[in-house]
This record gives C-alpha cells, structure tokens and sequence, in this order.
C-alpha cells in the first residue's frame, strides 16, 4: 500500500529518551507527490514552533494476517491557514517534505507498561534482580541498590527472564536519577534504552507485554486476581 488522499497517518513529532517522551499525532492526508505532503491539521494540532522539525511519518499496512508499520523521516515546513480542500471551503494543513523510501517502524517501542509484581517478566543487572517502574520494546525504567551504581551513558549486560527463561541483553543507561521519599539514601533511579534486541525476544517481550496489558484491563472491569 502506498500513501495516497485520504490515508490515515500518525506523526511523530517527538521520540525522546532521554525524557521518556513520546509524541504521536495522528493526521489525514490531502495530497502527495514526490516531494512533499500535505496533511490535516494533526491532533492535537501542530503549532508555528513546529515549523522546520523533523518528525517521522508512519502509516499502517495489512500484511498477511496483521498490520505492519511504516515510516520515514521528514520535515516540516508550513502549516496553511486557509488551504483549500473542496470549493470554497477551506481548512488549516501542514506541508511535509519526505525523506525517499519507507522501511518497517515500530511504534509500539513507545508504549510503557507499569507491570506488577509476580507477572512473570523480570530483569536482573550483575546478577541483582531490579525493580522494574515501566518497560517497553525499546527500554525500561527501573531502580536499584547505589552499592552498584550506573553511571549515565554506560553499556549494560542484563538478564530480562520471561515465564523464568533467561535471555541475555544488552542496553545503554539514557539517565541515572535519586529517587524521592524513605528509600532514597539506598535505591537509584536507571532509564535504559536496549541495543540490538534479538528479534525472538523482541517478539517474546511483545507477547508478554500485551498478556499483562490484558490481564490489568480484565482485572480492572470486572476485578479479582
């Protein structure tokens, strides 16, 4: 499937680590040729301090029996008050130029799940089992004792086990912080970004965060264990 009028988009303005930020707006698109297109107002809607960002256009495609995503970098540069959709009426729009070719981007590496205890996902650092706050495709947050601290930037060797099977990983620390209240003499707080995750175990943590995500939901409607 190609990007043609009236395809459904999301952008992504913002893909930081450093500040565990993600930011994904979705959009329609009014036209396109080869260098550049035009797109809906985003929501929420994109203002003049966009203009001249970079942001990643991604799309979705049907492939066999699920959905695959694509996307590419580009750069915004207008947002039009008054262009004109269909006779006189007009609406606003943003103008993007595109970078040539698209290739596989996986969004999911922004959701973050707050897993709860005895879920059967855990990670361990110098043999240490850590407390995991959130984790996702692309990384985790978790805190740990000071008596082995992280220093920022610095490669990691881990353990992420998954229903009790140990895989090994690697990652880099993307921000070591205290942590507030009666542990904080004893506990840092490590944002870690995974480098080069095997596809298997990236299709395992995958699996595992969507059971857990089922689980909280179920739990959350209709309560119990």
């Amino acid at each position: 499937m190609e990007i043609v009028p009236g395809s459904n988009l999301d952008i992504v303005f913002e893909f930081d680590w450093i500040r565990e930020r993600v930011d994904v707006r979705r959009a329609t698109v009014y036209d396109i040729n080869n260098e550049r297109i035009v797109i809906s107002q985003t929501t929420p809607p994109a203002a003049s301090y966009n203009i001249g960002k970079k942001v990643k256009i991604t799309y979705l495609v049907r492939e066999g029996d699920g959905w695959v995503r694509y996307g590419t970098d580009g750069r915004l540069i207008e947002i039009v008050r008054d262009y004109r959709l269909s006779g006189s009426k007009t609406v606003q729009a943003i103008v993007i130029i595109p970078k040539p070719g698209y290739e596989p981007f996986n969004l999911r590496l922004s959701y973050r799940l707050e897993p709860p205890l005895d879920c059967g996902l855990a990670l361990f650092l110098r043999r240490e089992k850590v407390n995991i706050v959130n984790i996702s495709l692309g990384g985790a947050k978790f805190t740990h004792s000071k008596d082995h601290p992280v220093m920022p930037k610095e490669r990691l060797k881990l353990s992420l086990q998954i229903d009790g099977q140990a895989y090994n990983i690697e990652a880099q620390s993307m921000r070591v912080s205290s942590i507030s209240g009666r542990m904080a003499k004893r506990l840092e707080s490590v944002a870690i970004q995974f480098l080069h995750l095997d596809r298997k175990i990236e299709n395992l943590l995958s699996a595992k965060i969507r059971e857990i995500e089922r689980k909280m939901r179920y739990k959350e409607i209709y309560g119990g264990d």
